[in-house]
């Protein structure tokens, strides 16, 4: 059997079987390709390639080599010269006074300033640290608004085409009614356009939902607009008020911005550091080439005098508190304006999760039951055509409505998410 087999397997057949398998893996390719895109694949694709989190990226990057450079002592300064040459042959030797000379300078900033202003960059440098991760949380907000109003939109353009259904069999039984001599003329118009403004409502959900894919596909840097994944995400807010309040102290940009109150009130102390005097210390060594001349050495220390601050330190100072008093600012105002939407933003969640359990236990069902009674009276002759096209109207609204609310409230949770999160994006 084993030898059959071998025999039956000629070169061709094994050209075959690879060519088989090659079409196989090439089908397995395209299929994963195109494999719908999940919420939280989405969110990891758009922290890695978003070009705006690169440039923050950057800019840590430059504000960490900053801080290391602007911590340094200035280049010392070389100095070289020739004193008292004669004009008529430029020789050395011919004036006791001519000499050739080299010195060597360094200028010491005021004390301390140099340790405040690496400490101000390195601050500096963890504001946008803080600010990459509330980018980035800004980022993924962003996204899921996009992805929850495409997926309202695909529900509600299937609800829509449902409906649309019922009512080209509403305007098949109208037409019916009207040709035995039961029904009226205005009855098939009514249903008839009861149909046919449905159409309208799904062209404007297509352009909704396919704006929402070009939102995604931007922010993921994707040249076309991806498949996303039917599934709504579960996004759970903080369970209580006072929970979503306490981590709010941890929210990124929160932090950023008193990272850069606490650089500005470091940037006073370098301000002040300008009513001490900067020192220069050089040292010079001349050779003097008159016979029997000796050669010479030269020490000296150079201070600046800031004795008339008025103009200069005094305004410097001022400036850098009105600085750091208007970042203090700012940041009192944004804490307020975080816990404000906070508040807000809890209280509508707790508001649309009452709401939509209202419509699924009793508004919908009881918008459903009306219309199978309204129908039932309609089919023995005891209800007009209008009342059933009413009620199937109800029915739709509550229906659009109970996605309305699920839409809503999952963006409420992922503000909420927003504004309580810690941020997990790393430089």
């Amino acid at each position: 059997m084993y030898t059959t087999i071998r025999g039956c397997l000629t070169p061709p057949a094994w050209g075959g079987i690879r060519f088989l398998a090659g079409v196989l893996l090439l089908l397995s390719t395209t299929l994963a390709s195109a494999a719908p895109l999940s919420l939280q694949d989405a969110e990891a694709i758009a922290l890695g390639k978003n070009p705006g989190l690169g440039a923050i990226k950057q800019k840590i990057v430059e504000l960490r080599h900053q801080a290391v450079a602007v911590a340094q002592l200035p280049d010392p300064h070389l100095d070289l010269g020739a004193a008292d040459l004669p004009l008529n042959n430029f020789s050395m030797n011919q004036q006791q006074m001519s000499m050739l000379s080299v010195g060597l300078s360094q200028t010491f900033p005021s004390f301390g300033k140099l340790g405040l202003e690496g400490q101000q960059a390195g601050v500096e440098a963890q504001a946008s640290v803080d600010t990459l991760r509330g980018q980035s949380a800004e980022l993924v907000l962003l996204l899921r608004r996009a992805w929850l109003q495409a997926l309202y939109a695909e529900d509600a353009e299937a609800t829509i085409r449902h409906q649309e259904q019922l009512q080209a069999e509403s305007v098949q039984a109208a037409l019916a009614l009207y040709r035995s001599a039961q029904g009226s003329q205005a009855d098939v118009l009514r249903a008839q356009l009861a149909r046919d403004s449905l159409a309208n409502d799904i062209s404007k959900l297509q352009a909704e939902r396919a704006s929402d894919l070009a939102q995604i596909a931007q922010i993921l840097n994707l040249p076309q607009p991806p498949t996303i994944e039917h599934q709504w995400p579960n996004l759970s807010p903080p369970i209580t008020l006072v929970q979503a309040e306490a981590r709010l102290s941890g929210q990124p940009l929160l932090r950023a911005a008193q990272a850069q109150t606490r650089a500005a009130q470091v940037g006073v102390k370098v301000a002040k550091r300008g009513y001490w005097p900067e020192v220069t210390v050089s040292v010079d060594y001349g050779q003097d080439f008159y016979p029997g001349s000796p050669n010479w050495l030269s020490a000296g220390v150079d201070l600046s005098l800031p004795i008339f601050p008025e103009n200069r330190q005094d305004q410097d100072v001022a400036a850098a508190r009105a600085r750091a008093l208007r970042a203090q600012y700012r940041y009192d105002d944004q804490h307020l304006a975080m816990i404000q939407q906070v508040r807000a933003n809890f209280a509508r969640y707790m508001a649309l999760k009452t709401e939509l359990e209202r419509t699924d236990q009793r508004l919908l069902p009881t918008a459903r039951n009306a219309f199978s009674a309204t129908l039932a009276a309609y089919a023995v002759g005891r209800a007009e055509l209008s009342a059933v096209l009413r009620t199937q109207k109800e029915v739709l609204d509550y229906a659009l409505s109970r996605l309305q609310y699920r839409r809503d409230l999952a963006l409420s949770a992922a503000e909420l998410d927003f504004l309580t999160t810690a941020g997990g994006a790393q430089p």
